[in-house]
């Protein structure tokens, strides 16, 4: 009789290890996934050519961008350009991105309309893969953690803000931000500090301060929701928050010491935001969330729409206690706080540096966002357990996800592109501008038009064609400028003080109309009176006659008044002038430059008293004598920021060189999370 099996012999054979493929070529799989929904998603705005980005990405970004690039590639700094606003810090501006590292192939490469969609295109990979990474983080599962970046990447935060690149730019970041945390927070590598260092660096330069500051917040509700299940991690998290925040700050300091000296120059130094109710999240708007514009508002900052499957699972998700948390409070906390001062929480984050002066709270929506994403991924994940995670299933589900967004917030919305040539929109009136106003200008003297004017094309176009014009377009123009300029409605003559030649004919019957008298742009003053402050300074501007009378701001001598004396520019730049001047006597010399910080003068080496005239302008007491005056710009802050910049990235890069460093003294909870 044969003896039966031994079905314990096969144990051994069971027991042999089956080669697995590496985990780094199946990560390498779903890059190819986010690369490949981006370009379908942007396939239609990157090549067709009868469509182009719209307002702010043109009037503010391409205008910005393309003005810099040009200046870099004839290796040139413009830290000034005298084309918008009379003259304006140019390079101080955050919304340039010079500084943005992802900004600079396209600078390049040259600034087209289509290379602001390419950018657009490349920070929603961006976004999808850090929504990807810092969820696979938190479940080690990949498809659930794909089909939440999904409803993060593609978003209708996004593309309801296509047209403001700066905060797209910088939204993208905010996941890596959060992703870098927990990688330090979980293995206690010191490098990841480093690396989150240069991430929130990257945030910052992209050039939104108000998104960068939001990211930043939700880096500590994060935290927060971590030490919730894991309250004995509270030291180690506070270490790689401060240490992730410090490098941060130090890596973007090139940008946000000449922004923040900018601002505070600017119209937003005197607004407080703390108790203002402007653009606050709307609670009949979060019915946007389940079908897109169900208010009927398209007002930007109001696209919610993320998808129809997002809240559904997102409400599944909340039995992943392992994102209930996180995705919670991420979400709970940034809608509690965009519902403005009437619902408390509001007032208290007014209290956290910098929040008091952003406005437009509904901004802050892409962190609800990205708290809702990770709940999705639970609710994904439940749904695979539930039917067994079937392949149909899944290739259902990203099918079903990817249209959904793809038909509502790429294909049939207005707000992502324009469904027009870009030489429609905007580059036959610039054109036409450039051959009809810029060629004929006649040289050091401006043009005039009335603030927001969208004749001429991008409503920056005084950049694009090089024309010098008194006005432009950014939220930063310098504050007694912008009154000086409004005060011109009420008070004509104050035009000549603005060195104006020809100004746009009212009723737009004329592109450009004589004006006259025309003042030089240089020229000493005729007589002196000084004021006390500068309320008294710009009540003056009310019947001020420039060509008749300077009024300083500061303590001056009205002896100083020489109505005959004669000044000439000898040469001039984008940020210097040369002028030769013979005088019997110390006198007042009036530029029609606007007043900042960084413009210095200097005759014979011999450095110039600088005071303010006329509320808004550069006056400079000249020595008696005949001789050259060097009046110049140079940044007050660019060479300190640079060099900090410069030291701080060393140490980022040094931390995330030194692979033994890691913060052994504090707890680690390693090996609660997924390395891939």
């Amino acid at each position: 009789m044969a003896r039966p099996k031994d079905k314990r012999r096969l144990a051994p054979e069971a027991s042999v290890p089956v080669p697995q493929r590496p985990d780094l070529l199946r990560g390498w799989r779903w890059v190819a996934a986010v690369i490949l929904v981006v370009l379908v998603f942007y396939w239609i705005p990157l090549t067709d050519p009868n469509t182009s980005p719209r307002y702010d990405a043109i009037d503010v970004h391409y205008s910005a961008q393309k003005y810099f690039a040009d200046h870099l590639r004839q290796g040139e700094l413009p830290s000034w350009t005298p084309y918008i606003f009379s003259g304006f810090p140019f390079l101080a501006d955050p919304q340039v991105g010079a500084w943005y590292p992802p900004n600079w192939p396209f600078f390049v490469a040259g600034i087209t309309p289509k290379a602001i969609e390419a950018e657009l295109a490349l920070h929603a990979a961006i976004a999808l893969a850090g929504a990807y990474l810092l969820i696979f983080s938190i479940t080690g599962e990949r498809f659930p953690a794909f089909v939440g970046a999904l409803f993060y990447g593609l978003s209708g935060f996004f593309a309801d803000h296509s047209q403001h690149v700066g905060m797209f730019s910088t939204a993208s970041w905010a996941p890596w931000l959060l992703w870098s945390y927990r990688r330090a927070l979980s293995g206690g590598a010191v490098r990841w500090i480093g690396a989150g260092g240069l991430i929130g660096g990257c945030l910052v330069l992209a050039g939104h301060f108000q998104t960068a500051l939001y990211s930043f917040c939700a880096l500590c509700l994060l935290a927060a929701a971590e030490l919730v299940l894991k309250p004995r991690h509270w030291k180690r998290s506070i270490v790689v928050v401060a240490g992730i925040v410090a490098l941060a700050a130090g890596i973007s300091v090139i940008q946000s010491l000449p922004g923040l000296e900018l601002a505070s120059y600017s119209e937003r130094a005197t607004v407080d935001y703390g108790s203002s109710s402007e653009r606050v999240l709307q609670l009949e708007s979060l019915t946007n969330l389940v079908w897109p514009n169900a208010t009927g508002s398209r007002a930007p900052g109001y696209y919610l729409y993320s998808g129809l499957l997002l809240v559904p699972l997102a409400l599944l998700g909340l039995t992943d206690v392992r994102l209930r948390w996180a995705g919670g409070i991420l979400a709970v906390g940034s809608i509690w706080y965009m519902l403005g001062p009437a619902f408390g929480l509001f007032r208290l984050g007014a209290l956290v540096p910098g929040l008091h002066s952003v406005r437009a709270p509904v901004h802050g929506w892409f962190v609800a966002t990205l708290g809702l994403a990770l709940l999705s991924a639970g609710g994904v994940g439940w749904l695979l357990r539930r039917f067994n995670g079937k392949l149909a299933y899944k290739v259902a589900l990203v099918v079903a996800v990817s249209a959904d967004l793809f038909f509502w917030n790429s294909y049939t919305n207005e707000g992502a592109y324009a469904r027009y040539i870009f030489e429609r929109l905007y580059g036959t009136n610039e054109n036409l501008a450039r051959q009809n106003i810029a060629t004929s200008q006649e040289a050091r003297t401006r043009y005039h038009a009335p603030r927001g004017l969208v004749l001429f094309g991008p409503l920056n176009h005084p950049l694009d064609i090089h024309l010098e014009a008194t006005y432009g377009y950014n939220p930063l123009e310098l504050l007694r400028y912008r009154q000086y300029f409004d005060a011109v409605s009420a008070n004509a003559k104050l035009l000549a003080g603005l060195n104006v030649s020809r100004t746009v004919d009212p009723e737009l019957r004329a592109a450009a109309i004589p004006f006259s008298p025309t003042l030089p742009r240089a020229y000493f003053a005729r007589s002196i009176a000084v004021v006390e402050d500068d309320a008294d300074a710009l009540a003056r501007l009310a019947t001020l006659d420039p060509a008749a009378e300077t009024v300083a701001a500061e303590p001056v001598d009205p002896a100083l008044a020489n109505p005959n004396a004669q000044v000439r520019i000898v040469s001039s730049s984008e940020s210097s002038y040369v002028l030769s001047y013979d005088l019997a006597a110390e006198s007042l010399l009036r530029m029609s430059v606007p007043y900042f910080p960084g413009w210095t003068a200097e005759a014979d080496g011999q450095k110039l008293r600088i005071i303010r005239v006329d509320h808004a302008f550069i006056g400079v007491v000249v020595p008696a004598g005949q001789g050259e005056l060097r009046l110049e710009y140079r940044s007050t802050y660019f060479a300190w920021g640079a060099a900090l910049s410069l030291l701080t990235l060393l140490a980022a890069l040094v931390l995330i060189g030194g692979r033994g460093l890691r913060l052994a003294a504090l707890p680690s909870n390693q090996a609660d999370e997924p390395q891939g």
